[in-house]
């Protein structure tokens, strides 16, 4: 009885079916759920893809390589013959030709078992295919990964009413249209890479995930985009439950000072990861946080396991209130990585500033 089938990158796709004919091997496969198939647009997949059909599929993984329309109409069409009571659907591909996106509209309108979709296409053939999937009831992960910037639209009606997770590598005038269609009350992940600078103030995006009651996790990577400043990202503070908070710049590291994690140690007390950190160097004249912000920080968020920011890591006057005076939490800290990315730290002055940190 075969459950699951994975067709990895194979040069020659007759090549298997030479040994599947040879050894008279059955291609029946009724009690089929799970089929992953990589294939170069070459081979002549669809040959014994309508062995499929009968199937009753719950996971469907299907990744095309390179250019050849008419293989991937054929091949979409021969998986999509039949109704599926799909739960998994992962679609990548170079060129996805306007037959299959329709195709794949067709099955997105009709199973509304599907509660994890995962589409790694051009941007310009994942747009409406988004829409379909906006309306699915029981999609609780979506995964977008689109190339290109050629947007045809950057808003989308209320929809994504069951997700949980958001995963997406776009432009950022994309990513915002879709983080601002989410109507489900548990979102609680947001993974976010994005490219090109926003037109207004970044504080859109954050501002679109303030009333995200249940978000928990929220990384943003702004890649060859002006990047955002802490007052940008502010508006998170209305979520209570956050966990991570990762934010990469392409440029300098964020200007943030002691009332900053001041701020951020009493709004997110569960804090476990922390990012606020550049690719380039930030100016002498960047406020920082100093040793006492950090302790502070410390001391109010007794789960924080990673900690990088750009801080003033002078040693001096460390007798100032310590950590264990903020009115911490007693239990004990766990392994902590802290990088305070390029400040100066004396040698000489490593012990006492671990001692006054951690104690």
């Amino acid at each position: 009885m075969v459950k699951e089938l994975t067709f990895p990158r194979l040069d020659n796709y007759d090549a298997v079916l030479e040994v599947i004919q040879d050894h008279r091997i059955d291609l029946v496969f009724p009690d089929l759920v799970s089929l992953h198939v990589h294939t170069s647009v070459d081979t002549i997949l669809q040959t014994f893809l309508p062995l499929f059909a009968p199937s009753r599929l719950q996971e469907l993984h299907v990744t095309f390589e390179w250019f050849n329309d008419h293989l991937i109409d054929t091949t979409m069409a021969a998986l999509l013959a039949q109704v599926h009571p799909l739960r998994t659907l992962e679609i990548g591909a170079t060129s996805f030709p306007k037959a299959s996106q329709e195709s794949l509209m067709q099955l997105l309108e009709t199973t509304p078992s599907i509660n994890s979709l995962r589409l790694s296409l051009k941007i310009s053939h994942g747009q409406d295919l988004v829409q379909a999937a906006a309306q699915l009831p029981n999609l609780q992960a979506l995964n977008l990964q689109f190339n290109g910037y050629h947007i045809t639209r950057n808003e989308y009606p209320p929809g994504f009413q069951s997700l949980i997770s958001l995963k997406m590598w776009s432009p950022y005038i994309y990513a915002l249209g879709v983080v601002r269609a989410i109507t489900s009350p548990n979102i609680s992940k947001l993974h976010l890479d994005l490219r090109g600078g926003p037109v207004g103030s970044s504080s859109s995006l954050f501002e679109a995930m303030a009333p995200m009651s249940n978000l928990s996790s929220v990384s943003c990577t702004f890649i060859h985009s002006r990047s955002p400043q802490w007052t940008d990202v502010e508006p998170l503070f209305s979520c209570p439950l956050i966990s991570d908070c990762l934010i990469d710049l392409a440029g300098p590291g964020m200007e943030i000072d002691d009332a900053v994690l001041s701020a951020i140690s009493h709004a997110w007390p569960n804090l476990t990861r922390l990012k606020l950190d550049g690719n380039e160097n930030t100016s002498k004249r960047f406020r920082r946080p100093s040793l006492r912000g950090l302790a502070e920080l410390l001391g109010r968020c007794p789960k924080l396991r990673l900690v990088i920011v750009e801080v003033n890591a002078k040693a001096r006057r460390l007798q100032a209130p310590r950590a264990n005076e903020t009115h911490a939490s007693s239990e004990p800290r766990g392994k902590l990585f802290l990088d305070v990315r390029r400040a100066r730290i004396a040698q000489s002055s490593e012990t006492v500033i671990s001692e006054y940190l951690l104690s």
